[in-house]
């Protein structure tokens, strides 16, 4: 090996990173799985949206595999609001854990360009010139940004985990210093952790009659296969969330995979 070309060495060492990271991620998660599996039975269930709470036996049980090492994926399906979470395993990590599991992911995956999703998802709003307008999780594979504002839109975005540089990107809470006229996103809500503290979060950066829009195929129940998906907004659930959290649904489209639900702000945003 000692006179191997440096190039190869190289190679073989990203290889081998490569390898030793995708061994700990299953090992750390086949580790958790075995954890929860003797105390889910016992655990109250609490919907992280509606927050109706029961036993494991009193939902039905949505099973699935995570493709990125993140082993057994187990989620419920609410019987009051519709709504799908979990699996609980994810649910219960705190968010610096999960801030590194997101980074760790977008070292070796990133989303195909979504630019022309988010231009749509965009234009729902019925955007005005003279308003500011936020790109919630904007990524780093796609051009909306620099397309909006060349197009002449005021247009800023928040990215906490993929790593993306730009001067009209955040990348933490503590930049975005002004309320914005609307709000947007897309492949982002299913990621929701904590939907109604994220809604409330929304209903406070939002001007008053501020609106956003938000889509996703995971309005129902798909791209399953994924840790990083933590709630499917289905049935009554996207109305519920809305009425908790000082928003109401103006308007929805469904065109195939396209999905999306356009909210108003309301009222204070603190209800139940």
């Amino acid at each position: 090996m000692a006179d191997e070309p440096f190039e190869k060495r190289i190679e073989r060492l990203e290889e081998r990173l490569a390898l030793i990271s995708s061994y700990m991620t299953s090992a750390i998660w086949k580790a958790l799985d075995q954890a929860y599996e003797p105390s889910l039975n016992q655990r109250d269930i609490r919907c992280i949206v509606c927050g109706h709470t029961g036993k494991r036996d009193q939902y039905v049980l949505k099973i699935d595999k995570c493709m990125f090492g993140g082993g057994r994926l187990e989620r419920y399906e609410c019987p009051n609001c519709d709504c799908i979470f979990g699996p609980l395993k994810y649910l219960d990590l705190d968010e610096g854990f999960v801030a590194l599991d997101y980074k760790l992911l977008y070292t070796v995956y990133s989303e195909a360009s979504s630019t022309e999703t988010e231009r749509r998802t965009f234009h729902s709003l019925s955007p005005i010139r003279e308003a500011t307008y936020l790109n919630w999780g904007c990524g780093a594979w796609s051009r909306t940004i620099d397309v909006l504002r060349h197009d002449g839109w005021d247009v800023w975005g928040f990215e906490p985990s993929a790593s993306v540089s730009g001067q009209h990107i955040a990348k933490s809470r503590a930049e975005l210093s002004t309320l914005f006229d609307g709000i947007f996103s897309n492949n982002v809500i299913e990621h929701f952790r904590d939907p109604v503290a994220q809604f409330r979060e929304f209903h406070s950066r939002l001007k008053q009659g501020g609106k956003m829009a938000h889509s996703s195929p995971c309005y129902e129940y798909a791209y399953s296969f994924s840790r990083f998906h933590t709630v499917f907004l289905l049935g009554r659930s996207p109305y519920l969330l809305a009425e908790k959290t000082g928003f109401e649904v103006i308007d929805k489209v469904r065109d195939g995979e396209y999905v999306n639900f356009v909210f108003e702000r309301r009222c204070s945003g603190q209800s139940q």
